[in-house]
């Protein structure tokens, strides 16, 4: 027979168990109710294509558990692009070419970071003060159609001099010198390596050879790729790509005047993920970041850290005149170059 006492002691140890079980469950609803943690997010603006820039994205997102947005930076003026990049949150703006950063510097659109391995690249290849840094180096090349020029009786060309041919007038495609890139390398390394004289002396013949000026290097390339025009002045990773894709299609690396293409990154002051967009560039030039596009098939995008060791970039390309760059003249006075060049005759 059990005891009052007994009994009550009992009734306070069920008591005990069932609100230790209530609280029990409590904290497993509790917890249950926890929202799972988002991952960081990194926003980029690109004015790479949507291949490369998808590719650098996906990889720095499983690195560092990141999400990475995507935009891509529209057309217009330079100008226009700039106020697309300032009125928008954006961490980084990937593909910049030298002249674009340079310009965005002088706006005030950028935010000075040097990543933690730019001091491996040359210094005619970086910016020294770390308003952008330098990713990815090309040259100029001359795509050329293997049909039409042997139907004119050339051999595709190796130097500027070579486009003055008779038989290429009408026949050469570029992108408008606003857009920069290879068109605008042409000029300017030419410029700088002859002078300013003999420069537009060349212009004035180039001009008489009426070449197609189009909206975009892609352009260009598809003239030359049906056989509408003969020679495309284009990027050199993109001309060799096409070379093994297309027998018809065969590219040459100008020697007399070529430039150092470079694509860039750089953080957009105020960037809202200042951090995430540091460790971005920091990524991008480490080990991994720089043999990502080799290990991806694109072999023509050379890295600028790999620059100084790179015996297969010597050989394919041989001796070139290639000019330092002052970016102070070739982005200052990028329209007044621009129009002298065309209106010389």
């Amino acid at each position: 027979m059990i005891q009052k006492g007994g009994l009550r002691i009992m009734r306070k140890i069920s008591f005990a168990k069932i609100l230790a079980l209530l609280l029990a469950l409590l904290v497993l609803a509790g917890c249950g109710s926890e929202k799972p943690k988002e991952k960081p997010q990194l926003h980029i603006c690109s004015s790479m294509n949507k291949a490369f820039t998808e590719l650098i994205a996906d990889s720095f997102g499983k690195q560092t558990g990141t999400k990475v947005i995507i935009n891509y930076l529209p057309g217009g003026t330079q100008q226009q692009r700039f106020e697309y990049l300032r009125q928008h949150k954006f961490d980084i703006w990937l593909g910049g070419t030298s002249e674009e950063f340079f310009m965005a510097d002088e706006q005030h659109i950028l935010q000075a970071y040097q990543a933690k391995e730019s001091y491996k690249v040359p210094a005619e290849l970086r910016n020294r003060t770390g308003e952008w840094t330098s990713l990815y180096l090309s040259y100029i090349a001359l795509l050329s159609n293997k049909h039409n020029l042997q139907a004119y009786g050339l051999y595709a060309p190796e130097s500027w001099d070579e486009l003055l041919a008779p038989q290429l007038k009408d026949e050469i495609a570029m992108a408008n010198f606003s857009m920069g890139g290879a068109s605008f390398g042409m000029l300017t390394s030419i410029w700088q390596l002859r002078g300013r004289e003999a420069a537009l002396e060349y212009a004035a013949k180039l001009n008489a050879q009426n070449p197609n000026y189009t909206a975009g290097f892609g352009e260009a390339v598809d003239k030359v790729y049906i056989g509408k025009k003969t020679v495309a002045v284009v990027p050199l990773d993109y001309a060799l790509l096409l070379e093994t894709r297309h027998r018809h299609l065969f590219a040459t690396v100008p020697k007399d005047a070529n430039r150092n293409i470079l694509t860039g990154a750089a953080i957009i002051k105020g960037a809202p993920h200042e951090a995430l967009a540091k460790s971005f560039l920091d990524y991008l030039m480490s080990d991994e970041g720089a043999e990502l596009l080799p290990k991806n098939g694109y072999h023509y995008m050379w890295h600028v850290k790999n620059y100084p060791y790179n015996d297969g970039r010597r050989e394919l390309i041989g001796n070139v005149q290639v000019p330092v760059d002052d970016l102070s003249w070739t982005s200052t006075y990028k329209n007044e170059i621009i129009k002298k060049w065309v209106n010389a005759h």
